[in-house]
Parts: structure tokens; C-alpha cells; sequence
């Protein structure tokens, strides 16, 4: 495997997760409307501004790029 790989797949994961994180902060009424009834959390009488769809594919996106920065980083102690 050449020497560079590794580093970007750890950039690209990194900046997914990044710009799905602040995107999910920019909609934080969207993201409590979504969990609404769970755990106590209460949204904003203010309705959401970004569909439900939009939030459920930035978690998703979140998810997956939290889940290739740890992946990467155990491959890379290894």
C-alpha cells in the first residue's frame, strides 16, 4: 500500500464527519425535532427549518465518518 493512502482515506473521513457535525449545530431545532420524546429533549416551539430526511442523512454521514477516523486510526496503530 503506498504511504499516502492511509492519510487521505484519515482526511476525507475526517472532513465528512467535520462538515456533518457543524451541519447538524447550524440545525439544532431540525435535530431536536427529530428526537423529540427521547430522553427528555425538548424542541423549539419554532418549526424546523431542514426536512427530516436531511437530518437523518447528516447523522448518517456523521456516523459513517466518525466510524472511518476510529477505523483508521486502529489500522494505523497497528
Amino acid at each position: 500500500m503506498d504511504m499516502w493512502i492511509l492519510p487521505a482515506i484519515f482526511a476525507v473521513f475526517t472532513v465528512v464527519c467535520l462538515l456533518a457535525g457543524i451541519w447538524l449545530l447550524l440545525h439544532l431545532t431540525a435535530l431536536a425535532a427529530f428526537f423529540r420524546g427521547k430522553a427528555d429533549v425538548v424542541p423549539s416551539s419554532k418549526p424546523p427549518i431542514a426536512p427530516r430526511s436531511t437530518v437523518v442523512i447528516a447523522l448518517c454521514l456523521f456516523g459513517v465518518g466518525l466510524a472511518g477516523v476510529l477505523a483508521t486510526q486502529v489500522i494505523a496503530i497497528a
